[in-house]
C-alpha cells in the first residue's frame, strides 16, 4: 500500500506538468481560432503568475490589433531567471513584436522580435510555439514585405510540415492565397496554385462554426477570387458577408475597411455614385488605426481613380492622387527598411550560432582540465567534511532560535494588524459620529454643570468636595476617551483619494520587511468608482489579507485590480501553504463565506483556486452595470 502511494506521489508532478502544457496548447489553439474569450479561460487556469500576465497581454494585443491606446499594454523588460522560462521569453518576444507591428509607424523591430520567438521555439522543439511564431511571421509579411519578396516561403513550408489541426489547414490555405495573389501582375499572370487552393474555401465555409470570426477571412478571400474572375455579383455578395461577419470586432477592422472600399469601386463602375459615396463614408470610419498610412493610401488612391475621376471632379481627384503618391513613397521606404531589419536580424542570429559552435569546440579541452583540477581538490574535501558537519549543526541551532524569535515577532505584528483592520466602514462611521456629536457634547455639558454646582454652593462638607472632585476627574477622562475613540474609528477609504491609494496605503502598512511583502498591480483604474463599491472592495481586500496573515504563512502577496469594460476584476494571490477548497463551510470559514455572499448580492462571482503547499488565488468579478 505504501509503495503504491509513493508511486502516485511520484506521478503527481508529471500530471501537473502535463495539465499545464495541455492548457497552454489549448490557449494557442483558441488564439488561432480567434476565440479570445476561450483563450482568457486558459489564462485564468494558468498556474504561473508571470506566464498568466504575458498570456493575457498576448490575448488582448491580438484582440484589439492596434485599435486600443498603446498605453493600455505594459511590456515587461524583466529577464527570466532560469532555463525553464524560455517559454516566458518567447511569449514576451511575441508581445513586443505585435506591439511594434500594430503601434510603431516604421514597424522596424517587429521582425526582430518575431525572429527571436521563432529561434526560442526551435530551441524548445515545440510544434505549438513554432506555429504561433510562424503565424506572427505571416501577419508581418501580410503588412508589407510579401509584396516585394518571397521571404515567406521558408516559413510557409515549415508551417505546412507542422500542420495537425483543422485550423492549421485553414490558415495555411488563406496565407498561401494571400501571398500568391500579392504578386504584381507586371511579373506575370497569377500563380496557378491560387485557383487550386481556392477550391478549399467552400469546404471551409461549410465546416467552420457559422459564428466563427475566421469565416470573415474565408469570405474575404472568396470575394477577392470572384473579383479576379470578374464575377461582380458574387464578389458583392461575399463583401457584404465579410462586413456582416466582422461585426464590431477590432481585429477584423482591416477586412471591413477593404470590403467597403471594394464595394465603392463596384458601385462606381455601375454609375451608382450615391451608393458609392455611402460606402466611401463607411470606409473612412473603419480606417485601421494599426496602419493609418496604408489605409489612407488606399483611401486616397481609390477615391481619386475610382470615385472622383469617373465623375469628372478632376480637382479633388488630382489632389487625392498627389497625397496617395506621397504616401506610396513612404510605404516604399518602410518596406525597404523592414527588409533591411529582417536581414540584420537573421545575420545576427547566424553570427550567434557560429560563436556558439566555437564555444562548444573549446569546451572539450576545458572540461578535461577541470576534471584534473577536481581530482586534486577531492582529497582536500574529505579533510574538512567533519568540521563542516559541526558548523552545520551550529547553524541549525541558530536557525531554530531565529525561527522562535520570528514567531514571536509575527504574533505581535498579527495582533496589531488584526486590531487595525477589523470592523466595517459604515458601522465605524456611525459610532464615530454618535460618540463625537452626541455623547461627547453631553459629557462636556455635564462637566460644566458639576463645576457650576461646585462654584455656587455656600457650604460644603469635606466628603462632598472629595466626591465632586472624583466625579470631575472621571468626566474629564470619559470625555478624552470619547474623543480618542471617535478619531480612531474614522479610518478607511478617503473620499478624496479613492480606492487605489487606500489599498496601496493599506498594503504598505501591513507589509513586513523580510516576512510579508504585499504588491499592488492595477490596470485601467484611472477613474473613480461609486463610493459604496470602493468601500466594499476595500473591506474584501482587508478580509482576504487578514486570512492570509492568520492562516497562509505566506511571504508574498500580489493584489491585482483591473477595470475591464463594465467589470471590475480583483485577484489576490499568495505563496502560502494553501488549503483544500472542498473543506470550506460557513461555520468554519466565515470570512470567505461572507465575501461570497457580498459579491453574490452585487451580481458578481468568486473563484477560489488553492493547491496545498503551492498557494492560493482568489478571483472576484464584479459587474458595474
Amino acid at each position: 500500500m505504501n509503495k503504491c502511494f509513493g508511486f502516485l506521489l511520484m506521478l503527481l508532478p508529471v500530471a501537473v506538468l502535463a495539465g499545464k502544457q495541455e492548457n497552454r496548447k489549448s490557449f494557442f489553439l483558441n488564439l488561432a481560432k480567434l476565440e479570445f474569450e476561450a483563450a482568457k479561460e486558459n489564462v485564468i487556469a494558468e498556474p504561473d503568475r508571470l506566464m498568466r500576465f504575458e498570456m493575457l497581454q498576448l490575448t488582448e494585443i491580438l484582440y484589439y490589433e492596434g485599435q486600443k491606446e498603446r498605453t493600455y499594454f505594459k511590456l515587461s523588460n524583466k529577464k527570466p531567471t532560469d532555463s525553464q522560462d524560455i517559454e516566458l521569453s518567447l511569449i514576451r518576444a511575441l508581445n513586443a513584436g505585435y506591439v511594434n507591428l500594430f503601434y510603431e509607424r516604421s514597424k522596424s523591430d517587429a521582425y526582430k522580435y518575431f525572429y527571436q520567438a521563432y529561434q526560442l521555439a526551435k530551441e524548445l522543439d515545440s510544434p505549438v510555439l513554432l506555429k504561433a511564431s510562424l503565424l506572427a511571421f505571416f501577419k508581418y509579411y501580410n503588412f508589407e514585405v510579401a509584396q516585394i519578396s518571397d521571404s515567406y516561403k521558408v516559413q510557409l513550408d515549415h508551417f505546412e510540415s507542422l500542420k495537425e489541426d483543422y485550423i492549421d489547414g485553414v490558415w495555411l490555405t488563406l496565407y498561401k492565397m494571400i501571398f500568391y495573389s500579392k504578386v504584381p501582375m507586371s511579373l506575370g499572370k497569377l500563380d496557378s496554385r491560387y485557383y487550386e487552393l481556392a477550391k478549399s474555401l467552400d469546404e471551409f465555409e461549410n465546416h467552420l462554426n457559422q459564428k466563427s470570426p475566421v469565416l470573415t477571412h474565408i469570405f474575404y478571400e472568396k470575394a477577392i477570387k470572384f473579383e479576379i474572375e470578374a464575377d461582380l455579383k458574387n464578389c458583392n455578395k461575399y463583401l457584404k458577408k465579410v462586413i456582416e461577419q466582422a461585426k464590431e470586432y477590432p481585429f477584423l477592422k482591416d477586412e471591413k475597411f477593404s470590403s467597403y472600399m471594394k464595394l465603392m469601386i463596384v458601385e462606381t463602375k455601375k454609375n451608382e455614385f450615391k451608393v458609392a459615396q455611402d460606402y466611401l463614408t463607411k470606409a473612412r470610419k473603419e480606417i485601421n488605426l494599426a496602419d493609418t498610412l496604408r489605409s489612407n493610401y488606399y483611401l486616397n488612391l481609390y477615391s481619386s481613380f475610382s470615385f472622383y475621376a469617373p465623375q469628372k471632379i478632376y480637382d479633388s481627384a488630382f489632389f487625392l492622387l498627389k497625397k496617395a503618391y506621397y504616401q506610396e513613397f513612404q510605404l516604399d521606404f518602410r518596406r525597404n527598411t523592414l527588409e533591411v531589419k529582417k536581414l540584420n536580424a537573421e545575420l545576427k542570429t547566424q553570427e550567434k550560432e557560429n560563436t556558439n559552435l566555437r564555444l562548444r569546440e573549446n569546451r572539450t579541452w576545458l572540461i578535461s582540465a577541470l576534471v584534473g583540477v577536481a581530482l586534486l581538490f577531492l582529497t582536500s574535501y574529505f579533510a574538512y567534511t567533519d568540521q563542516r558537519s559541526k558548523n552545520r549543526i551550529q547553524t541549525k541551532d541558530k536557525e531554530v532560535q531565529a525561527m522562535k524569535l520570528e514567531k514571536v515577532l509575527n504574533d505581535q505584528e498579527i495582533l496589531g494588524i488584526d486590531a487595525m483592520i477589523e470592523g466595517q466602514e459604515k458601522e465605524r462611521q456611525r459610532i464615530s459620529n454618535d460618540l463625537h456629536d452626541n455623547l461627547g457634547s453631553v459629557l462636556a455639558t455635564l462637566k460644566l454643570h458639576f463645576q457650576n454646582i461646585k462654584a455656587r454652593k455656600d457650604r460644603k462638607e469635606f466628603d462632598q468636595d472629595v466626591l465632586l472632585q472624583k466625579m470631575d476627574d472621571l468626566l474629564e477622562e470619559a470625555y478624552q476617551k470619547v474623543r480618542s475613540i471617535a478619531h480612531a474609528a474614522n479610518v478607511g477609504v478617503n473620499a478624496k483619494e479613492g480606492l487605489l491609494p487606500a489599498i496601496k496605503n493599506f498594503a504598505s502598512k501591513v507589509s513586513i520587511i523580510d516576512k510579508l511583502m504585499i504588491e499592488v498591480e492595477e490596470h485601467g483604474m484611472d477613474k473613480r468608482l461609486e463610493n459604496s463599491l470602493e468601500i466594499t472592495i476595500f473591506r474584501i481586500i482587508q478580509e482576504l489579507i487578514t486570512n492570509i496573515i492568520k492562516h497562509a504563512h505566506a511571504t508574498e502577496v500580489i493584489i491585482h485590480l483591473t477595470h475591464y469594460e463594465d467589470t471590475i476584476n480583483l485577484m489576490v494571490e499568495d505563496n502560502g501553504i494553501g488549503f483544500d477548497i472542498s473543506l470550506i463551510r460557513p461555520q468554519n470559514s466565515m470570512g470567505l463565506y461572507s465575501i461570497q455572499k457580498r459579491i453574490e448580492i452585487l451580481g458578481g462571482r468568486v473563484t477560489i483556486d488553492s493547491i496545498p503547499q503551492k498557494g492560493t488565488t482568489v478571483i472576484i468579478d464584479i459587474p458595474l452595470s
